[in-house]
């Protein structure tokens, strides 16, 4: 009976210690996550002082667009390929976050 409690115990102990061990590996991937979206330039999620983004509205001129961007200081193309995506998907991103209307 005594060696049941002891393994119950022993077992209760590695279950505590993995889950501290996934708790500390969620609060790195959650600190990851707020420093690259602060990196590109976007406000980290519990900043209240920037509105929220505007869901896109109808298609857009890419040229009203492009100079909308480059008034605001963003660089597509270069920011598209930091993020090793397209420059339609980084544009529909800005769209979508609110950065291009």
């Amino acid at each position: 009976m005594n060696d049941a409690i002891a393994l119950l115990a022993i077992s209760q102990l590695v279950c505590l210690a993995a889950l501290g061990y996934l708790y500390a590996q969620l609060n790195a991937l959650r600190r990851d996550a707020k420093s690259r979206r602060t990196r590109i330039g976007q406000p980290a999620h519990h900043d209240r002082s920037v509105p929220a983004p505007r869901r896109p509205g109808p298609a857009h001129d890419d040229g009203a667009l492009a100079s909308r961007l480059s008034q605001a200081g963003v660089d597509v193309p270069t920011l598209a390929r930091r993020m090793n995506r397209s420059e339609e998907e980084v544009r529909l991103l800005l769209r979508r976050r609110g950065i291009a209307s």
